[in-house]
């Protein structure tokens, strides 16, 4: 399965859930928010939702500063 993470491809040969996804590319969860398709996704979802072949993912990390 083939899929995109910010415009970057990226596949697996096991199903995943969004929560696996991020423990597979080493990203911590806290200030983080995931959309699939342009559609936002709950953090409550997050170990249910399967990543699905061609889906288009957007991490979004909230960063400190000014």
């Amino acid at each position: 399965m083939q899929f995109f993470v910010n415009d970057q491809p990226l596949s697996s040969e096991t199903p995943l859930t969004l929560e696996q996804l991020l423990e597979q590319i080493n990203q911590a969860e806290k200030g983080v928010a995931l959309a699939v398709n342009r559609q936002i996704v709950r953090r409550t979802q997050w170990p249910q939702k399967k990543v699905e072949d061609g889906d288009r993912i957007t991490l979004i990390k909230a960063t400190a500063g000014g």
